[in-house]
């Protein structure tokens, strides 16, 4: 598989792992040692709120038993830019919900999501 379908996976893994609330997809999208994300996010008054958290945090919400994945469209990889044999960078529409950019490090020939910026646009 080219780098170009490997990264493609690797998205999709944590897209769909993430409607479906699969834990085994979204562990095989993420680099769970030192995965992160941050970004905007619209809180209750409607304004931009910066936070992060690491990625095991998020995926325990995203599966626990009380947690309703939001309602999106299909998601849609906007560009993909691989700078090196180790690295790449994702922009990706997150089913017309959110606009996302992922840092991606290729590590035993698998590539994984490091870094996650979220925007609620």
């Amino acid at each position: 598989m080219n780098d170009y379908d490997a990264i493609k996976e690797t998205v999709l893994h944590y897209y769909e792992g993430y409607r479906d609330k699969n834990r085994e997809r979204l562990e095989k999208a993420f680099s769970l040692e030192v995965a992160s994300m941050m970004g905007y996010i619209k809180n209750e008054e409607g304004e931009l709120e910066l936070f992060s958290m690491k990625m095991k945090d998020a995926i325990e919400q995203w599966v626990a038993p009380d947690y309703t994945p939001f309602e999106c469209s299909d998601g849609n990889m906007l560009a993909v830019d691989i700078f090196s044999d180790v690295g790449a960078t994702v922009l990706f529409d997150f089913g017309g919900k959110y606009l996302e950019s992922y840092q991606l490090v290729k590590i035993n020939r698998v590539w994984l999501i490091v870094s996650k910026f979220i925007v609620d646009p």
